[in-house]
């Protein structure tokens, strides 16, 4: 048995006017068009669908069964056209991203906003860890994309710079070295120092800044996030050395900023697994990265 939409969309046009003259007009053909797709669908069903009334076609009671199913079978359709075009326009779709502590309030929300704004239905979902290796490890298990320092160690992670910047010296305000240019190793001789925790790349750099210049800190406080230590900092705890603050201007207030050299680098990389296949609502999010977010 081979039925075409043709032929029940001819048959169910029928049954709603009646004729076959307003059929034809409703669906922009012919009258015999409309004629033979009702007999073919009849010669397929092996049923009578009508019986003339006059001038009037009225469906048979196997028509009216036949009806149902349509009816059925059209919704069923039109569920399945809600879903596409729910599934295009990202709706119930999800973003999984990992970072760590020091991106997550340093660029990951200006990403999300950015998205959100594209895609409003959408939802993201994120997650912090302690450290880059692993965020890198849950990017290769399930998550669409990491926020993290860039890596060479996983030669299935591809990256894509984020973040291009120096380490800085952070003070409380009205601290004596807080009129300086900028500040050496040398200059935080003695003093009170705030570090990152000992897990972190970043603290790994700092101390051999210091340990090759051999100038002894306080090693007195250690925190996860760059946010907590500048308001340690703030509360006139000690001094510290950290990556950036870009995004961190709430927790900056009572800090002065100052150059610190020799200079640090420190970035941040968007990463993912190339072992895995995108979903379009992540390729449209990469997507994103590379038309908007060029250089942050």
């Amino acid at each position: 048995m081979k039925i075409t939409f043709r032929q029940i969309d001819a048959f169910r046009t029928v049954v709603s006017t009646g004729t076959v003259t307003e059929s034809a007009k409703m669906l922009g053909i012919s009258q015999p068009a409309v004629s033979r797709l009702v007999s073919d669908l009849e010669a397929e069903v092996g049923f009578k669908l009508f019986a003339r009334s006059g001038r009037n076609l009225k469906p048979t009671p196997e028509a009216r069964q036949l009806l149902e199913e349509v009816r059925r079978a059209l919704s069923g359709l039109e569920r399945i056209k809600e879903a596409a075009t729910a599934i295009r326009n990202f709706r119930h779709a999800q973003i999984r991203l990992i970072t760590t502590p020091t991106f997550s309030t340093m660029i990951t929300p200006r990403l999300i906003g950015a998205f959100a704004r594209r895609w409003p239905e959408a939802m993201i979902s994120l997650e912090i860890q302690p450290n880059d290796d692993t965020v890198e490890w849950m990017v290769s298990q399930n998550h669409d994309f990491g926020i993290a320092s860039p890596s060479a160690r996983n030669p299935t992670i591809m990256s894509r710079l984020l973040l291009n910047s120096e380490s800085v010296c952070i003070v409380p305000e009205g601290h004596r070295l807080a009129d300086r240019g900028q500040i050496e190793p040398g200059d935080l001789s003695g003093e009170s120092f705030i570090s990152y925790l000992p897990d972190s790349a970043f603290r790994f750099d700092v101390d051999e800044i210091f340990k090759t210049a051999k100038v002894e800190r306080q090693l007195r406080y250690e925190a996860r996030t760059t946010d907590a230590i500048c308001r340690l900092v703030a509360g006139g705890l000690g001094v510290s050395v950290v990556g950036a603050v870009e995004g961190e201007g709430a927790s900056l207030a009572g800090c002065s900023v100052l150059p610190f050299r020799p200079s640090i680098p420190f970035q941040a990389a968007l990463i993912w697994s190339q072992q895995k296949t995108m979903s379009a609502i992540a390729e449209d999010f990469l997507k994103m990265i590379e038309e908007d977010f060029s250089s942050l």
